[in-house]
């Protein structure tokens, strides 16, 4: 499964984690075998800033709304 940037930083969020270790980007490494832990980390700096700006819109109070089912016919 596959998941956006911003799905990941909503996660990262929902942990208040916007930051990422040294240790758990060599562990992504060694998962995936072929990147870097360097290019893991430069992959998720939009990601945690993504996440840091969440984290300060929900603390600001904003709602977010879930998109709704479609009716089939």
């Amino acid at each position: 499964k596959v998941f956006s940037a911003d799905v990941v930083a909503a996660l990262l969020m929902s942990f208040n984690a916007t930051t990422i270790t040294r240790q758990q980007y060599a562990l992504m490494s060694a998962m995936d075998g072929v990147k870097t832990a360097s290019a893991f980390q430069h992959d998720f700096r939009s990601v945690l800033a993504k996440a840091k700006e969440l984290k300060t819109r929900v603390d600001g109070g904003e709602e977010f709304t879930a998109v709704q089912p479609s009716k089939k016919r």
